[in-house]
């Protein structure tokens, strides 16, 4: 067993993906939670699969007690996944995003390693600061809901030396969705004057923060929710509103 083991909830496609790959690359172990294991995922001595529907509290009882055996005590817990069933969004939002993502911190909390470097990861999103209209109020509750999380499990699971940090990015490029945005050179060159850096962000950045914040290079950051938006949410509406307006 590796000494290092980190779970990853949500870890099949997308930003998920890249966290597990890091985590590999750094020679950690990594369980990887979802409800169907991804095409191509190729289970090893240091990578297993484990299912469960967030939508479903009774597929999480008992969980963590396997993951533990297979791949030894826990190190860091990644909370990366996403409602995308087809029933009600605002039920779905609230039991996907802070009622399996409560259950999965209290009930992992037990397996932690002993020692070492421990800390959970969580990916919430400038929605749990700003209003998007492409998002339904559910989503926005929960993003800051996870916030107000983070908060709470830093303060109490920090005394058992576990720190607990989320990741608030904005859109970013991605595998699956990196093709629509660079042919749209509208929307693009929309990003460009948007962002104060000039360019939409990647998953591979927003994966590097979690790497980073699942790390000895972190070990003094606690209750943590950094914005990763190139600078946006500094930039005051007005002044936005005025250079797309050309005032």
């Amino acid at each position: 067993m590796s000494e290092l083991h980190a779970v990853v909830v949500g870890g099949t496609k997308g930003l998920g993906r890249i966290i597990v790959e890091n985590f590999l690359a750094r020679g950690c172990s990594v369980s990887v939670v979802s409800r169907q294991k991804p095409v191509g995922f190729e289970e090893g001595p240091r990578l297993r699969h484990f299912s469960a529907d967030l939508e479903k509290p009774e597929t999480l009882v008992g969980l963590q007690e396997p993951i533990r055996n297979a791949l030894g005590r826990v190190s860091y817990l990644v909370l990366s996944q996403r409602f995308r069933g087809e029933g009600d969004p605002w039920v779905g939002e609230i039991q996907v995003g802070l009622t399996a993502s409560r259950d999965l911190i209290e009930g992992f909390a037990s397996h932690f390693a002993d020692q070492g470097d421990r800390a959970i990861g969580v990916v919430s999103s400038v929605y749990a600061e700003f209003v998007g209209s492409s998002q339904p109020v559910g989503y926005h509750v929960v993003k800051g809901g996870l916030n107000a999380m983070v908060r709470h499990y830093a303060a109490t699971l920090g005394r058992k030396g576990i720190r607990v940090n989320a990741i608030m990015p904005l859109t970013y490029l991605k595998p699956e969705s990196r093709a629509f945005y660079e042919k749209n050179e509208r929307l693009m060159d929309l990003y460009r004057r948007l962002i104060p850096l000039g360019r939409l962000g990647t998953a591979e950045e927003s994966a590097n923060a979690i790497d980073f914040l699942c790390s000895e290079r972190a070990s003094f950051i606690n209750g943590q929710s950094l914005f990763l938006d190139g600078g946006v949410s500094v930039v005051w509406q007005e002044e936005i509103a005025k250079a797309f307006s050309g005032l």
